[in-house]
């Protein structure tokens, strides 16, 4: 069958050793919590959600904890209602993950990257598992799962469910979450990182009666008409593009947020929007986020690493083709000339 063809092709990083050690972890009835990044994306929410409906279909006790809640756009997701958030109920998400035998890192691969989850993951004396695809994983946990040549870690979890023999726990919530993060991690399949074998886990997604029309209905097709008017005026009011190198720029200030009535995720996708200008390599969206706080995002197409310009000037990390960043301590103004003089070096450095 296409599944047992499939199941031969998932990450080299899902070996025998591997797979051993998560079944001996999923033995014995544990406490199991499972968690991911601060603001959390479609690959952070898909993933955790996709493993929670595995796990819950295998009979066993699981829960999904986050630092903090994700952008509204993705409250569809079957069983978003039943997150915990720390930032939210704090002492509630501490004593859960207090009370864990096995905790999920799913899509980050540094205590920081868990936000307001970082100490009392670090203090637990838990059982912990890392499944994701960052380059440069910490080692904090006892399996690591981490295939940076992976889109997503969606993908990787569905490979999971084929090498350990768990497909058929796979329900239509676990698919529709799972193929979430697939879709939205890569771009809706335009990055490099999409493989045959990407496609072939999404044809067995769509096997088992998903229907991905609906999910992108509901991911992509309920936007406010306030982020749709603030996602205009940033493009045509606040875009700068260096035509020499191929960089486009946009930096929206916490009065332009304000004026459009923001809510977390009114951004989302803002930076692809400003690769998918004619001529542009690099894409950097810049976003006030708090006063003293911008917070960065960085999209490239080809060879082109914003990884490496992430790590070099902003505090950030994540992939070759999109990364993201912070500045703290200025305000938008220094922060945008900060960005100005990085990418002129870069534009200098690749003349």
């Amino acid at each position: 069958t296409s599944v047992e063809n499939l199941s031969r092709r998932v990450s080299a990083h899902w070996n025998d050793a591997t797979l051993q050690s998560m079944e001996e972890l999923l033995q014995g009835n544990p406490s199991i919590v499972i968690t991911a990044h601060r603001s959390p994306d479609g690959d952070a929410v898909g993933s955790t959600l996709g493993l929670y409906h595995l796990l819950t279909a295998m009979k066993l006790r699981a829960s999904v904890v986050l630092p903090d809640r994700f952008a509204p756009f993705l409250d569809w997701m079957p069983s978003s209602e039943s997150i915990a958030f720390h930032s939210e109920a704090s002492e509630a998400v501490e004593n859960l993950v207090a009370g864990a035998d096995v905790i999920f890192c799913l899509d980050y691969n540094s205590l920081d990257r868990a936000g307001l989850l970082s100490g009392s993951i670090e203090k637990s004396g838990a059982k912990k598992v890392m499944i994701d695809h960052h380059r440069e994983p910490d080692s904090f946990v006892d399996v690591m799962v981490s295939d940076p040549t992976c889109g997503s870690t969606c993908e990787l979890v569905c490979d999971w469910a084929l090498a350990s023999g768990h497909w058929g726990d796979m329900s239509i919530a676990a698919a529709q979450c799972l193929y979430t993060g697939i879709v939205t991690d890569t771009g809706s399949f335009r990055f490099p990182s999409v493989s045959s074998h990407t496609h072939g886990v999404v044809s067995a997604l769509l096997d088992l009666g998903l229907k991905h029309s609906e999910v992108h209905e509901s991911t992509f097709d309920d936007q406010s008409l306030s982020r749709v008017q603030l996602q205009g005026f940033a493009m045509s009011e606040r875009l700068k593009i260096w035509k020499d190198g191929g960089v486009g720029v946009v930096a929206l200030h916490l009065n332009d947020l304000e004026r459009f009535n923001y809510e977390s995720g009114d951004t989302e996708g803002l930076v692809n929007r400003i690769l998918g200008i004619r001529g542009i390599r690099m894409a950097i969206f810049m976003k006030e986020s708090e006063p003293g706080k911008v917070k960065l995002s960085l999209r490239s197409k080809g060879s082109v690493d914003v990884q490496a310009l992430a790590v070099a000037n902003f505090s950030g990390g994540g992939h070759t083709n999109a990364a993201g960043g912070v500045l703290r301590g200025m305000s938008l103004a220094e922060a945008k000339t900060k960005v100005v003089s990085v990418i002129d070096a870069w534009v200098s450095s690749e003349a």
